[in-house]
């Protein structure tokens, strides 16, 4: 029943989006043991438990330990206990994909590995985390096993990971641990992570352990056969060791994991990652892919990201939990949030807080998920080899937790959202009707954005680019050359000069139009984000005669266009027309005629391919003079 109390409270606070939030941001104080590095968080309605590979254990000094750690919703600790070996060391799986059970009788079950042999143990502990059982699972001996993910339910256990010999391990036991189903030892494939179905087929994520380490995901049924296998990834590149995968709404699957982009430094021993989001349907056909390079300026050519963790919300956007680095010595974590069809809609980046003065260790993210009260946790775990324990006041290696709300606010390294601010750099002097060539510099709480002007003209659907470009060495190697980047825009220089290392911007050149009429003129431009907030700024031009020669009002010049608004056709009629377009409020010709030389005509011109709106109607004068007339279409 506590598991149904569980999902209710979650559905509520995440189907009302409730905001009575406590956020905070916080090393995990474990009684100053060093060596603990956070596994996973499993969120509960009284706190969260974690899961956390430990070493240096008081009586265990030779031997890794694995430790479960309950803390209350401030992220205070309560309990903690070890999962301890006198001879062997205790493994817990990989990265966020081990979180323990919570059962109906309010205890927690987890599997972890013991021996030389890897021999799989399930552990049943109370709500205090005291030690009530623990089974042995009836695994195949004969070779060395590493198990990489489980899922813990009522009735059974699914355990993935490899073998020694590399081959893949996938098998489905009680909970007495007696094996019921195992499915067939692909050769190098280590499975990572494991999604179970309402119809109980599996869904399972891992790697190709052989030469290029491309993605691999299987879709097995109940009985573990496989129905389908599909593998992603680059060739000829080692496609990274992480992966991990989520459901989303529209019974599909997002995957996220790294891409190979460049060589590192131009050496081609080592590849420069970047984070990859892959969709695939229930087919394992991929229905959209993103690269995503992000970091900050640095003075070395270092270009390392790693990507650990992700959850896709209800209305189907996506969440990723990563680590981002910033040079050789230096990782922060950040998450990124990007809309259903994967672009980004904001980037948050998060430093841990509580360890004094020394606050620029390496600090690494590699869990996410909803909490109960509507909003985000995440966990990692601090650490730095070039100082000593000491140096940190014995916070060497430690759990860290981010909770935050949706909007990736924790409080503390982000305590409200950005202010929204944008700039168009536009020249003073312009040509009327024409079309520049402009940056636009964007930077606000998240994406998209719509920019509307006094021209008429919007443009909506604005979101990060894919690639964060740092402007002291932006990319500007040929995608010919042998070390190729693969990113998906090409920012320069000078449209970053605003970027700061925690300062997120969009930069995009557009083709803006400019007022119709000559003389001094304000150009006004409104920015709208996702959110509804507003800003407008305004820009002075002066506006030239160019190709075009405008009609002086005083001229006596007859022109009539009607009907105004028009239904069916619109009537242009005067003297010495040479032609006539009609242009919609993109700048766009939706209609053109030349007119035969002669003294005065009517002009009929039908709207049946016009969608409603507002046009320009430009008529040229056999002199080369231009009028202008706006009509509306219904």
């Amino acid at each position: 029943m506590r598991n149904a109390f569980l999902y209710i409270l979650l559905t509520i606070a995440l189907g009302t989006g409730c905001y009575c939030q406590t956020r905070f941001n916080k090393i995990i104080d474990c009684e100053h043991r060093t060596m603990n590095i956070l596994v996973s968080v499993l969120p509960m309605h009284d706190g969260y438990l974690l899961t956390v590979g430990s070493g240096d254990v008081d009586g265990y000094e030779n031997n890794r330990c694995s430790m479960l750690v309950k803390t209350d919703t401030e992220g205070n600790v309560l309990y903690r206990n070890f999962i301890c070996d006198s001879t062997f060391d205790v493994y817990e799986g990989s990265f966020s994909a081990c979180s323990p059970f919570y059962t109906e009788a309010g205890t927690y079950k987890s599997v972890f590995s013991i021996g030389p042999g890897l021999q799989l143990f399930s552990y049943e502990l109370n709500d205090s985390l005291q030690i009530l059982d623990k089974t042995r699972i009836n695994t195949d001996s004969t070779y060395r096993l590493e198990m990489l993910c489980n899922i813990y339910t009522e009735d059974n256990i699914y355990i993935g990971g490899a073998y020694r010999n590399f081959r893949e391990y996938l098998a489905k036991y009680d909970t007495n641990g007696n094996l019921i189903a195992e499915a067939e030892r692909m050769d190098y494939v280590a499975i990572y992570n494991l999604i179970l179905q309402a119809n109980g087929n599996i869904m399972a994520v891992g790697i190709k352990t052989h030469n290029n380490h491309n993605w691999v995901v299987q879709k097995l049924d109940t009985s573990l056969n496989l129905i389908w296998q599909k593998t992603y990834g680059r060739t000829d590149m080692v496609n990274g060791v992480q992966l991990f995968i989520s459901p989303s709404p529209d019974s599909c699957y997002v995957m996220s994991g790294i891409y190979p982009v460049c060589y590192e430094d131009r050496y081609e021993d080592r590849t420069c990652d970047a984070a990859c989001i892959r969709k695939i349907n229930d087919n394992g056909n991929l229905l959209w892919e993103k690269v995503i390079k992000n970091y900050g300026p640095s003075p070395l050519f270092y270009l390392n990201d790693e990507s650990y963790d992700l959850y896709v919300d209800d209305n189907g956007y996506i969440y990723v939990a990563s680590t981002i680095m910033y040079n050789n010595f230096s990782r922060t974590g950040a998450l990124t949030k990007l809309s259903p069809q994967g672009d980004i809609m904001y980037i948050r980046h998060y430093e841990p807080t509580g360890r004094g003065e020394h606050q620029s260790a390496i600090t690494y993210l590699n869990s996410v998920k909803p909490t109960p009260d509507g909003g985000l946790i995440m966990g990692g775990y601090t650490y730095d080899s070039y100082y000593t324990p000491t140096e940190f006041g014995d916070y060497f290696q430690q759990p860290w937790l981010v909770k935050t709300d949706m909007d990736g606010l924790d409080g503390l390294c982000y305590t409200e959202l950005p202010e929204l601010d944008f700039d168009i750099f536009i020249p003073d002097t312009v040509c009327n009707l024409d079309t520049i060539d402009c940056v636009v510099n964007i930077s606000g709480p998240s994406a998209p954005y719509t920019l509307e002007f006094s021209t008429g003209q919007v443009i909506d659907s604005i979101y990060y680019p894919d690639t964060y470009v740092p402007y002291d060495f932006g990319i500007d190697r040929p995608l010919s050359s042998d070390y190729l980047y693969e990113y998906s825009d090409y920012i320069s220089e000078a449209t970053l000069k605003k970027n700061t290392t925690w300062e997120d911007i969009i930069a995009r050149h557009y083709n803006i139009r400019t007022p119709m009429h000559s003389g001094e003129q304000q150009l006004t431009i409104t920015l709208t984000d996702f959110y509804g907030n507003t800003k407008t700024i305004t820009k002075d031009l002066y506006v030239n005669h160019c190709n075009d020669l405008e009609v002086d009002e005083n001229e006596n010049i007859v022109l009539s266009v009607y009907p105004n608004p028009a239904t069916e056709c619109i009537n242009i009629a005067g003297e010495n027309i040479a032609s006539i377009e009609i242009c919609n409020l993109l700048g766009e010709v939706v209609h053109y005629i030349s007119v035969a030389p002669r003294h005065e005509h009517t002009n009929v011109i039908s709207t049946e391919n016009m969608p409603a709106g507002s046009y320009y109607v430009r008529v040229r004068l056999e002199d080369g003079k231009v009028i202008t007339k706006k009509i509306i279409v219904l």
